[in-house]
C-alpha cells in the first residue's frame, strides 16, 4: 500500500482506507451546513470577553443564531457591521444538533449607523428588529420577511417617517404570520382602513405619510396580541415618542 494525497490529507491507497475516509468526509458535510447568504442583523449580546451571540435574519435559512468570535476585540473592522439593522453577507456554519452556529465571518453592506442619529429612528430601527424576530418562525427560509427587513433598513436611512416604517412591518408581521384580522370587519374608520390598504398594495418607499394614530393604538394592540410576549422595544417606543 502506497500513500496518496486527497485533499490535502494523506491517506492509505488501500479500498477499505478510501472508504473510510470518504464516508467520513461525507458525514461531516451532511451534519454541518454552511450557510453563505446576506443577513439582516437583528440582535447582538455580549458573550464573555471579546465574542458576541448575534441573531440574523437570512432569506435561505430564516433566523440563525451564532457566535461570533472576536467581534468586540479592540479594532476588530468587523465591530461596526453588527449593529442593529445592518445588513451584512454572513458566512457561518450550523452543525446538525447543535444550539447555536459559528459565524467565521460577517462583511458589511450597508450599515444602519446613520439612523442611530434620533432616538425615533434607532428606537424604530429597533422595534422592527424586534418584530421581525417575533414573527418569523424558526428554520424556515424567509425571504419575504428578509425583503422587508430591508425596505424598512432603506426607509429609515430616507425620509419616510419612522411611525410609517413600524406600522408597515407591522403590518406585514401580521399578514405574513396569518394572524391579520379582516381590516373590513374590524369597525375601524374609513382613514384606518386607507391606511392598511395602502400598507397592501403601496412599497415602503412610497409609504410618505405617518400612520393615523387612530390607526397606531389598532396595530400596537393587535400585534402585542398575537406576539404572545413582551414587546419591549415597541414599549419603549411608545413610552418615549408617544
Amino acid at each position: 500500500m502506497c500513500p496518496l494525497f486527497l485533499d490535502g490529507r494523506v491517506t492509505i491507497s488501500h479500498p477499505s482506507f478510501f472508504c473510510f475516509e470518504f464516508r467520513a468526509l461525507s458525514s461531516y458535510h451532511w451534519r454541518v451546513a454552511l450557510i453563505d447568504d446576506d443577513a439582516l442583523v437583528l440582535d447582538g449580546i455580549p458573550y464573555r470577553d471579546r465574542d458576541l451571540i448575534l441573531s440574523l435574519l437570512t432569506p435561505s435559512a430564516g433566523m440563525v443564531r451564532g457566535v461570533f468570535r472576536g467581534a468586540r476585540g479592540g479594532k476588530n473592522p468587523t465591530a461596526g457591521a453588527t449593529q442593529i439593522l445592518s445588513l451584512v453577507h454572513m458566512i457561518a456554519h450550523h452543525a446538525r444538533h447543535a444550539e447555536m452556529a459559528t459565524i467565521r465571518q460577517v462583511d458589511l453592506k450597508t450599515s444602519s449607523y446613520p439612523v442611530s442619529g434620533s432616538l425615533e429612528g434607532s428606537a424604530a430601527a429597533a422595534v422592527v428588529s424586534e418584530l421581525l424576530m417575533t414573527f418569523c418562525p424558526l428554520g424556515e427560509p424567509a425571504p419575504r420577511r428578509f425583503r422587508l427587513g430591508v425596505a424598512a433598513l432603506d426607509a429609515l436611512l430616507t425620509d419616510i417617517p419612522p411611525s410609517a416604517v413600524v406600522a408597515y412591518v407591522q403590518f406585514w408581521s401580521l399578514t405574513l404570520g396569518g394572524v391579520l384580522p379582516p381590516i373590513r370587519e374590524a369597525g375601524l374608520d374609513e382613514g384606518d382602513v386607507e391606511f392598511l390598504l395602502a400598507c397592501r398594495t403601496r412599497p415602503l418607499a412610497n409609504m410618505s405619510e405617518p400612520p393615523p394614530r387612530s390607526t397606531v393604538q389598532w396595530l400596537d394592540q393587535t400585534v402585542r396580541s398575537a406576539a404572545e410576549r413582551p414587546l419591549r422595544a415597541l414599549d419603549f417606543l411608545r413610552a418615549n415618542l408617544p
